[in-house]
């Protein structure tokens, strides 16, 4: 495996199940890392069982996920693991999808590689020349949503383009703990296209006391942390640890995912989702990109028009006064999750890909 996301631990609970289903993983990571709200890079830290499984490799650009770029010269990793198969763990328009892919080709080992991208947004021509090199030596595409899957279709991917979403950690179910107002969630980076100014306004037109918990962290932080809730009270919560969330999500009577759709972006997965119906939370989502699709498939929650504030607000509503069938939208979704995006699913899924590339070469 290629994978920048597995420089964080989490992201790499689907390869510890690989092992269980008796493949030998090694994943290629960057040896350090970057993000919007770390002014340090940080080194990539083992989940337990991948203490030996991770290769950390040096690379330039760390923290750009689509151009960041390995020095080590990929066919003498290649030559010295001898894998049977690789899964690119990077977008088909990357550079380090490129930089593999090819090296990997030519030296006729099958290889899969991701897909979130979910928009037919217009891409700058390395991007899109980068796109079309992978699409056309990948044996398999593993498509993290149907729109992925139907736009790599469309970009020219001559492999099978499979529905592979990422796994959800298996944590324990966390003993819910609403206690005082209405908690109504969201979990995400606090940026303008993610809602937040949707969920705020409608959160103002609820009949007290209500608290509105954001947890999370970006550029729209200082506005927020000067907003008044004359209805409750609004709390930013930062610097929460992925592995720390299912006990913050256990804090919330609901979760909303408001996210709008812009000309270069739209919901690709709308992860949080998953993990709140995991810990038993009923999820209220827009109509922006795989939401609907998260939503209908697990059917643990309710719909509303992008922008609608006065529509979730009346969403809000309706799911305060009915506990009961809020419980039962949470119940019937933590079931769908652990069904379809699971970190067992995610890997069967990710198993069955790489047999089948292996057997189409033998």
């Amino acid at each position: 495996m290629v994978s920048h996301p597995c420089v964080v631990p989490v992201n790499q609970s689907v390869y510890v199940r690989l092992a269980e289903l008796g493949w030998d993983p090694v994943v290629v990571v960057p040896d350090r890392w970057r993000h919007e709200y770390s002014p340090e890079a940080f080194a990539p830290r083992p989940l337990p069982g991948m203490e030996d499984r991770l290769m950390p490799l040096r690379i330039v650009l760390p923290g750009r996920p689509q151009r960041h770029f390995y020095l080590a010269r990929p066919a003498h990793v290649v030559r010295r693991l001898r894998p049977r198969a690789v899964f690119l763990h990077e977008e088909t328009f990357s550079v380090p999808a490129l930089q593999w892919g090819l090296t990997i080709r030519r030296m006729g080992i099958p290889f899969g590689v991701q897909a979130y991208e979910n928009l037919d947004r217009p891409l700058p021509w390395p991007a899109r020349l980068i796109r079309r090199a992978v699409l056309a030596r990948a044996d398999f595409v593993a498509a993290r949503s149907p729109a992925a899957g139907e736009l790599a279709r469309r970009w020219g991917a001559v492999g099978d383009v499979v529905l592979a979403p990422e796994g959800i950690p298996d944590w324990e179910r966390p003993l819910r703990r609403p206690a005082g107002p209405y908690t109504i969630g969201f979990a995400g980076r606090l940026v303008p296209e993610k809602g937040i100014g949707d969920l705020v306004e409608a959160v103002r037109l609820l009949e007290g006391p209500v608290r509105l918990l954001l947890v999370g962290d970006g550029p729209l932080r200082a506005e927020l942390e000067g907003t008044t809730l004359p209805n409750g009270t609004l709390e930013i919560r930062t610097g929460v640890s992925h592995e720390s969330m299912a006990e913050v999500y256990a804090e919330m009577n609901a979760l909303v995912l408001p996210s709008r759709t812009t000309p270069r972006w739209a919901e690709q997965f709308g992860r949080v989702l998953a993990e709140a119906l995991w810990c038993g939370v009923p999820i209220v989502g827009s109509d922006s990109g795989e939401i609907p699709w998260v939503i209908d498939a697990t059917r643990g929650g309710r719909l509303f028009p992008e922008g609608d504030v006065h529509a979730l607000s009346q969403t809000l509503r309706e799911l305060r006064a009915d506990p009961v069938g809020s419980e039962a939208l949470a119940r019937q979704g933590r079931e769908a999750v652990k069904r379809l995006f699971s970190v067992s699913a995610a890997a069967e899924a990710l198993d069955e890909a790489l047999l089948a590339a292996l057997a189409r070469r033998t």
